[in-house]
């Protein structure tokens, strides 16, 4: 089974950007999930631009997935936690229903993972023996937020008609597991 980075496309420069929504969650909301209040829905601006490309996956300051993207996380793992994020625009009058996406961390780091000096992943390579039967989930150990997704997940959102997701293939391993 191969895995996949769930990104934004960098190509789409004109993406609704929330303002403050760090503030509003609190530091450790995707880090922790048990520091998420999962009740009421937080609500944030967008920066004003000229034209904005509402996409299905915003990847910062804190992934959020669209209404139809979280359907689908959904139906592969289902204990995924999800925070309701109401995206502003003032100026066109309109509210956007997004998700603040927090998967299970998991430890799968393999001993092939390379780290730059100031801890952020130069090379990630998961071990496979550590993720067996997971689809959608957050690699635990790395400074970065990173979203991970199996085959069947990735195979799943290319079939439909998602905008502004890019997928970037995951290095494995099999390392025995401990």
């Amino acid at each position: 089974m191969d895995y996949y980075i769930l990104s934004q496309d960098a190509r789409i420069l004109d993406f609704p950007e929330p303002l403050g929504i760090s503030n509003s969650l609190g530091r450790n909301s995707v880090k922790n999930a048990d520091a998420l209040e999962i009740g009421t829905p937080v609500v944030a601006k967008i920066k004003e631009r000229a034209e904005i490309e509402y996409i299905d996956f915003i990847e910062r300051p804190v992934p959020l997935v669209s209404d139809h993207l979280k359907e689908v996380i959904e139906m592969y793992q289902g204990d995924t936690l999800f925070k309701p994020v109401v995206l502003t625009d003032a100026k066109r009058m309109r509210q956007d229903l997004y998700w603040l996406t927090v998967p299970t961390r998991r430890e799968c780091l393999s001993s092939e993972s390379v780290f730059h000096k100031d801890r952020t992943l130069k090379k990630l390579v998961i071990n496979k023996a550590k993720i067996a039967f997971f689809h959608v989930f957050m690699v635990e150990g790395v400074l970065e937020d990173l979203i991970i997704i199996d085959q069947d997940v990735a195979e799943s959102i290319l079939r439909r008609d998602f905008f502004g997701i890019a997928l970037r293939k995951v290095e494995t391993r099999w390392e025995g597991a401990d």
